[in-house]
């Protein structure tokens, strides 16, 4: 199309087309920059598009924009052209270069412009034309720019950026020039809308660049226009903002351009060339002033920007300068904005990071002037103090390393002073005096940022804090002696201390810090370091205990006895027993094992004998001292008053740094095993032939000091122990005494017995201490001592006999072997014990029985099995729900033993086990089989794959739904409860049709909540499987109960989103309590509902129901003759066709007789 053409046109619009292009123009003034319109893009007719949408409406707006373009269209039109957005696109840039001197007409036709350009096809505008265009744009907006409206600008400034990117030549910096510096000039325009599209258009220009040449031409035209206005931004950067005062009031409209040049800068800086970004670097440097002007928050994220996208080389040699302006504006933190003086900690730690990277020198000579900076942000306010303290842990961390400190240094002194070295040395030494004046200038305890802070800092320096942090660790004492008796807030103090324990180890703290006792005065110093001491010392030495510790406290217990019942006196006998309840802290993996446990053995033989406030520690040292070996995790260290003390404390994290080689475990080993012997001994003679019972604490140290030992060492102690007393045989003396003897003292009587049965006990606990790692004579002798306690003993006093015998059974599994028969005749002719502890070992004992007699292949053992079988599920139906719980657990192990089975036929002893329990269904007890649908839930619960393998188990448990016990149903619904609530949606999708049509006649009885649980299975399975699928499974009889079911679901979830309450409930939700596991789903019935009331409630059922209630015709529909389930229960004996098997559960079927 030619230019005069163009031109001829554009003169023969009437008035009445200039009127409407002037319409469109205001209104495109005042259109939001976010409201465009979406067109198709193809050669679809874009004039059209604004008819057919626009054509009808009455809006000014709306004419306004189909005018112009039918003006454009008429253009075409009259040259021929098809009404394609290229076309388009030519006639409005032709109309515009012929309209420059006329902004209203320019306007309307940019707006046009920003709807075709985006429409035209990648190509079709060639570079030259696109070149040409932009030339015609940037003419007309530069000529016209503050004439046109905000829309118009955004809108021409939209169309210049897309031909830059999308058609102009990219490696030619001659056609970008123009429309480059256009995009340049208006991205610092005062107009907002303008100067973000304008960013925005340059930042997708300069990402869509590639040339070299060319990056480094529109590099160094951004950097112009930042030297252009640096005397603007020099004034600005100075400028000191008056508090309460807005940072836009400040900027004068002359000063704005220069601030938004900075965004500018962050907007391009990623692009720019690494020359032209470390002249930049270079001038946000020199802008960077110690006080908040308008200017800082650009120019900090500008140099952020280029941390992030520039290398390191790049921004290294200003790094020192730049530092220090950065501490400057750190040191007015109380006048700088808390959000600037959190971004100024995140650059000054990159800026060292940077440094370090490729200068260290550098990074270790500015490290104390940062550290200084920092520190002092730590008694600002809370999230500049918190940032702070994150950003020094994180450089302590990374530039405080103990290893190199003690490479380059020389610490032949103890002496500061005299400690020679390099520059990690100089660092360590000086960050150490900043923090020791932080402390100083604190008033009372510092705050935690400030603690935890010196806490990692004295953790990295290690032994070197001895040295370098002394002056340090001597305020924190100081601060600690004024603190005393307010807990709460020394609590990062304490553990700010117990940093120090671990890093230079008992010994040197001790030194600068000495428990000295003052005998004048009744006094000792530094008492308070002993529960820090408790809780924090590892790796050191049973040495210093034996030589230093333990005399030190019998002092301080001398030294109480010249004032003993004052005040003082007191104090310094607690203290002398703390002093050496440290044993289990210095036996936390202490360095010296084989050189002076021997010694260690001795004194606790002395503690165990003569100090019984010492049995607890020693108990938790012998522990440690083999668990640690065996790699095994530590007792709780916490005693006495310890346990007062907040568990959450750095032990765990420090010992993660601590543990043994193989070959160190090795030979502590052997040192415990060569003194353990006497020991041993001891240990037994003390609490045994004293008939004082074994603690927990203690039975666990025998153990372990046990299984240091030969199987043949424990049996001869074992052996003398039994020499000194025979349980059996002083049982048998107790039967020979005349019962007749009227004159025996009954008190005195009672406490022998109780005192022989305390024995009897410790003989039996220290025998199963033993159990581990025994042979099989010494496993013989347990054996013979267990059975002689279940021969001589009441059934309440048999705690020790099981607990000794499941140990046996679980560690030797040759003894099940050999013994099975016997065992188990001795386990079953005595009844389940009351107390919970003596049911949890018997049911052990009878779990691993029971599992060897199914592995079996003889007969009598697989009899044998299911006697205990018969026994566990009688427990399923124990009133005591301690009972039950051990029950169900033997039963799920039992399970779980077979199923871990090593043998290939693990799957097959599995099904042999659920035919077992299938086949008490069958029984004539309603007891027993509820006790085996329970039994049935269990293992569901553990593994709901069950009923999938087996699909006749299933119908076998719903085919008791048809019976008349109360019980069975209840047995069962739980049953099914367990199973919808376990199986996955897919398994339980196949299910649904034979399980509702089985629970949904259940549905209209209320009594014994029958209705609830049938309620919430149904929801179950709505929620898991969906509704439809539900509704499709549902017989029609009952669908308007599972239509009752939905709309009260449906009620209670929107109930539940207005009030926000966050338990779901359920209909009768009173009486129903929470979902339950499957040990309460098993366990539906209790000792309410034993025998008796069975039979009453049976009696009652007799007098006062419907005949059709007693003849068990059921409602709902008839079961289809072909189903599978059906000729099961006819084969089990339930006659599904007679009248007396089968019944019919109607709403007043269990109404009680008046």
């Amino acid at each position: 199309m030619s230019s005069s053409t163009t031109q001829r046109h554009c003169s023969s619009l009437n008035p009445n087309q200039k009127s409407l292009l002037r319409a469109m123009a205001a209104f495109e003034d005042r259109a939001d920059e976010n409201d465009e319109i979406a067109f198709k893009d193809g050669n679809t007719d874009i004039s059209q598009q604004l008819m057919d949408r626009y054509g009808k409406s009455s809006a000014a707006q709306h004419r306004h924009l189909v005018a112009t373009a039918v003006a454009m269209r008429s253009i075409l039109t009259s040259e021929s052209l098809p009404p394609s957005p290229p076309a388009f696109f030519a006639a409005a840039i032709s109309s515009v270069d012929s309209s420059t001197e006329d902004p209203v007409a320019v306007s309307a036709l940019l707006t046009f412009l920003s709807i075709v350009v985006p429409l035209v096809p990648s190509g079709e505008i060639s570079a030259t034309m696109a070149r040409d265009a932009v030339a015609v744009l940037v003419k007309a907006i530069d000529g016209e720019g503050d004439k046109l409206g905000v829309a118009s600008l955004r809108a021409g400034v939209k169309c210049i950026g897309t031909l830059l990117i999308g058609f102009c030549d990219l490696d030619d910096w001659v056609s970008l020039q123009i429309g480059f510096a256009l995009l340049l000039k208006f991205a610092i325009d005062k107009r907002p809308k303008v100067r973000r599209c304008a960013q925005e258009c340059l930042e997708k220009l300069f990402g869509s660049l590639r040339s070299s040449t060319v990056i480094k031409e529109a590099s160094h035209t951004v950097y112009a226009l930042l030297k252009e206005y640096k005397p603007v931004l020099s004034d600005l950067s100075s400028t000191k903002i008056e508090e309460g005062s807005k940072v836009d009031s400040t900027l004068k409209s002359e000063n704005a351009e220069a601030a938004h040049v900075l965004n500018v800068l962050s907007a391009t800086i990623p692009f720019l060339s690494a020359k032209v970004s470390s002249r930049v670097f270079s001038e946000l440097c020199e802008l960077m002033a110690s006080q908040f002007s308008p200017l800082t928050r650009q120019i900090l994220k500008a140099i952020d920007t280029i941390f992030k996208n520039s290398e390191d080389t790049v921004v290294v040699p200003e790094i020192e300068g730049l530092v220090t302006s950065l501490t400057g504006y750190l040191s007015l933190h109380d006048k700088n904005p808390a959000d600037t003086i959190v971004h100024v900690t995140t650059l000054l730690k990159t800026a060292l990071e940077k440094a370090y990277s490729v200068e260290p020198t550098l990074c270790l000579t500015k490290l104390p002037l940062v550290f200084g900076s920092l520190a002092g942000l730590l008694i600002s306010t809370d999230d500049v103090a918190s940032k702070a303290s994150i950003i020094l842990k994180d450089l302590i961390s990374s530039h405080i390393d103990k290893n190199k400190l003690l490479t380059e240094g020389s610490l032949s002194s103890e002496d500061e002073d005299k400690v020679t070295g390099g520059d990690n040395i100089n660092t360590a030494r000086c960050v150490c005096s900043v923090f020791e004046s932080a402390l100083n200038s604190c008033d009372g305890i510092p705050n935690e940022h400030i603690l935890t802070v010196i806490s990692l800092l004295i953790e990295k320096l290690g032994e070197l804090s001895y040295i370098l942090a002394k002056n340090i660790i001597l305020k924190l004492a100081d601060l600690m002696k004024n603190a005393i008796g307010d807990s709460s807030s020394s609590q990062d103090l304490q553990q700010c201390i117990g940093s120090a324990v671990v890093a230079m180890g008992p010994v040197k703290l001790l030194t600068l810090l000495p428990i000295t006792l003052h005998a004048e005065s009744h006094s000792c110093t530094n008492a308070w370091l002993i529960p820090i001491l408790r809780k924090c010392i590892i790796g050191a030495s049973l040495s210093y205990y034996v030589d230093r510790i333990v005399p030190l406290a019998k002092s301080l217990m001398l030294a109480s006895k010249g004032a003993k019942k004052s005040a003082p006196g007191k104090e310094l006998r607690a203290c002398g027993h703390e002093l050496l309840r440290l044993l289990p802290a210095f036996c936390n993996y202490p360095v010296d094992v084989p050189k002076n446990f021997g010694s260690l053995a001795k004194l606790m033989v002395e503690f165990i004998k003569n100090k019984s406030f010492m049995h607890e520690a020693v108990a938790l040292s012998l522990q440690m001292l083999v668990n640690q070996n065996k790699r095994l995790p530590k007792p709780s260290t916490d005693m006495g008053e310890a346990k007062a003390i907040s568990e959450e404390d750095a032990t765990t994290e420090l010992e993660s740094g601590f543990h043994y080689s193989k070959k160190a475990s090795t030979k502590n080993m052997k040192a415990l095993a060569s003194s353990s012997t006497e020991l041993l001994q001891t240990l037994v003679d003390v609490f045994t032939v004293s008939g004082t019972e074994i603690s927990a604490d203690f039975k666990a140290a025998i153990g372990c000091l046990a299984s240091t030992l030969d199987s043949s060492v424990r049996k001869k102690i074992l052996i003398s122990l039994l020499n000194k007393f025979d349980p059996a045989g002083e049982n048998e003396t107790e039967g020979q005494v005349n019962l007749s003897n009227d004159s025996m003292d009954e008190e005195k009587e009672k406490c022998s017995a109780t005192k022989t049965q305390l024995k009897r006990s410790a003989v039996l606990d220290l025998a199963s201490s033993f159990v581990e790692g025994a042979k099989e004579d010494l496993v013989e002798l347990i054996y013979i001592l267990v059975r002689q306690s279940f021969q001589a003993t009441d059934e309440a006093d048999l705690r020790g006999a099981y607990d000794t015998l499941s140990r046996v059974l679980q560690e030797h599994g040759w003894f099940c072997v050999s013994h099975f028969a016997e065992v188990i005749e001795m386990l079953l002719s005595h009844k389940n014990p009351e107390d919970a502890a003596s049911s949890r070992s018997r049911f052990a004992c009878l779990h691993v029985l029971m599992a060897h007699g199914i592995q079996s292949s003889a007969e009598e053992e697989n009899e044998k099995a299911f006697l205990i079988l018969n026994e566990m599920i009688l427990t399923l139906k124990d009133g005591k729900e301690e009972h039950r719980k051990a029950a169900c657990d033997a039963l799920v192990m039992v399970y779980t033993t077979l199923k871990n089975s090593s043998s290939i036929t693990s799957d097959e002893l599995c099904l042999k086990l659920i035919n077992m329990i299938t086949g008490y269904i069958s029984g004539s007890s309603p007891h027993i089989r509820s006790g085996a649908v329970s039994a049935l839930s269990a293992l569901i619960y553990k593994d709901p794959e069950i009923c999938l393998s087996s699909p006749e188990l299933l119908s076998s448990v719903l085919s008791l739904l048809h019976t008349k016990s109360i019980e069975i149903i209840k047995a069962v619904l739980g049953f099914v409860k367990v199973l919808v609530s376990t199986s996955q949606a897919q398994d339980l999708q196949s299910l649904l049709q034979n399980l509702l049509y089985e629970i949904l006649p259940w549905s209209s009885v209320s009594r014994h909540y029958f209705k609830s649980k049938v309620t919430i299975i149904v929801e179950i399975m709505v929620r898991k499987c969906g509704t439809r699928a539900v509704q499709l499974a549902t017989p029609d009889k009952h669908k308007n109960f599972i239509q009752t079911v939905l709309e009260n679901r449906s009620g209670k979830s929107k109930d539940k989103e207005e009030t926000n309450d966050s338990q779901t409930t359920s209909i009768n939700s009173s009486r129903e309590p929470r979902k339950r596991n499957y040990r309460e789903a098993s366990s539906e019935t209790s000792a309410k509902q034993d025998g008796n009331k069975f039979k009453r409630q049976k009696r009652t059922h007799q007098q006062h129901t419907p005949a059709s209630g007693l003849n068990g015709s059921r409602t709902g529909p008839q079961r289809p003759a072909n189903r599978s389930f059906g000729k099961h229960r006819e084969a089990s004996g339930n006659n599904h066709k007679s009248g007396k098997e089968t019944r019919k559960p109607q709403k007043n079927r269990f109404r009680k007789a008046p």
